[in-house]
């Protein structure tokens, strides 16, 4: 693994976060207390607004009593609740229903939040991604930020884009990096570059892009104009008065006479 300081790595990957919340919007602080929604606001947020994601979320909740009353719902209720102009409307009312049903399965009780702060805990959420649809960023993200366990939330496909971007060395190994990048941010920084890299993850999928490249999804700003090039000339007017000139429409030629009838004899 290449060496490189601490101070250049923040430096590298504070530049990636800016330019991935310039792209997809400043990462806000979300749930930090119910360790549940802060797994379904992640859901709600992949191709989504930030705003859009809490006011979802929001309505939900509402709708509810608790994350068991909305365990037993359908994904269609879920989905009304969402409503149709919400992005992918369909697909995140089928992940918030797999979410809960997941939880349950693992825990046997949806009130997880005196035991996900515990070891055996911690390793059962961990282990959720190998059996289920729950993915391993999302909860670290949610271990970071509820449970603050030092962690960076990234998978091996957003860690190829953070080394694409120049965040880390191209040399460096997914495993190995995790803890360096731990320890060279604090913990809002944490969450915001593992935001970022997820929207910008879920672009790249929902593009069917394996292998990132700039050209392929408009990472790079186009160049602007040089200001000397030419313009092109107007057209060109008439001395006099600088009246256009026009060229007089060819008549169309006379049709040919028909043939004079023969004389009967």
């Amino acid at each position: 693994m290449a060496k490189t300081s601490a101070n250049a790595l923040q430096k590298s990957l504070l530049a990636v976060s800016d330019d991935l919340a310039e792209r997809y919007g400043v990462y806000k602080p979300g749930e930090r207390e119910d360790f549940i929604a802060c797994l379904a606001l992640q859901i709600l947020e992949l191709g989504n607004t930030e705003r859009s994601a809490r006011d979802a979320l929001k309505r939900i909740r509402e709708e509810y009593v608790d994350w068991n009353d909305m365990r037993v719902a359908t994904v269609r209720e879920l989905q009304d609740i969402l409503g149709p102009r919400y992005i992918r409307c369909r697909e995140k009312a089928e992940d918030l229903h797999s979410l809960l049903a997941d939880i349950y399965t693992a825990f046997r009780r949806m009130d997880v939040t005196d035991l996900v702060v515990t070891p055996d805990g911690i390793a059962t959420l961990r282990a959720l991604p190998d059996t289920t649809l729950i993915r391993g960023d999302m909860v670290e993200t949610a271990l970071l930020a509820v449970c603050n366990l030092n962690t960076f939330p990234c998978d091996e496909f957003q860690f190829e884009i953070l080394k694409y971007l120049k965040g880390v060395p191209r040399t460096w190994q997914y495993e190995d990096s995790l803890d360096k990048i731990s320890e060279a941010l604090d913990k809002d920084q944490l969450l915001a570059l593992s935001h970022g890299l997820r929207q910008h993850a879920d672009f790249l999928n929902q593009q069917e892009i394996d292998d990132p490249q700039p050209v392929d999804y408009g990472w790079e700003k186009a160049k602007p104009a040089s200001k000397s090039a030419a313009k092109k000339p107007a057209a060109s007017k008439a001395k006099d008065g600088g009246s256009t000139k026009t060229t007089a429409k060819k008549k169309p030629a006379a049709k040919a006479k028909k043939p004079a009838a023969k004389k009967s004899t």
